[in-house]
């Protein structure tokens, strides 16, 4: 498919993106949004004007900072390597869009605020993401028992014609995606490391349409905890549920993202009622939707389980000594 991206995006990348390798270190996300912040109240309102502007321009006119003018200006050195960048992606069969074309998953953009990815790599049919779609995460050691509970809840998904969104780890994650691909559902896979070699595992699923993959990083990159745990938040965007198999307090990812939700309201989020572990339920404590083996098996829609299940509480006052973290840096 040939990349076709607007000045715009072209700016984001050039600015921002991960493409080039350069000396002079890219903007970060919330760097860039202070810059795109100045542009709207000024005259020049989108970031393709930036291709027009000097140092002095930036820093007298917009108001941006002089080390950011200074970063934004040895950018734009590097536009050459940018677009022999493009090309390169372009012969690899992967795409890419920003939050200023049409393509780009509105969902994120909607739920994620300033969080929300500014590009995206991408193999595969886009529209994808514009069905309903269920995340199921858990453990990364394979349980039989877990197995089957898993194994039982993506066919529901199926059933119900909804998309999967997986987040490419081992474990649940992989086990759920391999399970509803062979019933032959669709889904999305968005991966924060190694895009380029699983795009050759899953070929033959994005050649059939059936699978959409996403990264919002180098598709060369490396595993990194940061754009790990960042891809996990991604999920949540995308996801109009997650349900969460099993997990331990402070056991890791699963956990760690589960409590940012609850304050960030990404997503609804139901739990696997099983007192076997210990997080399931603290979470279900939390306010989680319970969800039984006894209504995985039901004819219950994964709609109709959350009106039967979730306890919608009344909003209390939140005093300074019961802030969560988040609310307390008021992120």
């Amino acid at each position: 498919m040939k990349i076709q991206l607007n000045l715009d995006s072209l700016a984001v990348l050039l600015f921002c993106g991960d493409l080039v390798v350069d000396n002079t270190a890219a903007l970060t996300q919330d760097e860039w949004l202070n810059v795109e912040r100045k542009l709207k109240s000024s005259s020049r309102k989108t970031p393709s004007k930036l291709f027009g502007m000097n140092k002095d321009t930036l820093i007298d006119i917009l108001g941006i900072e002089e080390y950011i003018a200074y970063k934004m200006i040895a950018r734009l050195t590097t536009i050459n390597d940018l677009l022999f960048a493009l090309a390169n992606l372009e012969n690899e069969g992967i795409s890419l869009t920003t939050k200023y074309e049409d393509n780009y998953p509105k969902i994120l953009t909607s739920k994620l605020k300033k969080r929300a990815p500014l590009y995206l790599y991408y193999v595969g049919d886009l529209s994808i993401t514009e069905n309903h779609m269920v995340s199921v995460v858990g453990p990364q050691e394979l349980e039989k028992r877990l197995n089957t509970y898993t194994k039982n809840i993506v066919t529901k998904i199926y059933d119900e014609e909804k998309v999967l969104v997986a987040n490419g780890t081992k474990g649940t994650d992989a086990y759920a995606l391999k399970t509803f691909l062979n019933l032959g559902g669709q889904a999305i896979c968005f991966v924060s490391d190694h895009m380029f070699d699983k795009k050759k595992s899953y070929s033959k699923h994005i050649k059939e349409g059936r699978l959409l993959l996403l990264s919002a990083v180098d598709p060369f990159a490396y595993f990194n905890v940061t754009n790990a745990l960042d891809r996990n938040i991604y999920v949540c965007g995308l996801s109009d549920v997650q349900i969460i198999t099993a997990t331990h307090i402070n056991s890791g990812a699963v956990w760690f993202t589960t409590i940012q939700n609850f304050h960030y309201h990404w997503t609804k989020q139901m739990v696997l009622d099983d007192s076997r572990y210990g997080g399931n339920i603290r979470l279900l404590e939390m306010g989680a939707i319970k969800i039984s083996y006894d209504d995985i098996l039901s004819l219950l829609t994964l709609d109709q389980i959350i009106e039967k299940n979730e306890v919608v509480k009344e909003a209390e006052e939140i005093l300074i000594d019961q802030m969560s973290i988040y609310e307390f840096l008021d992120e």
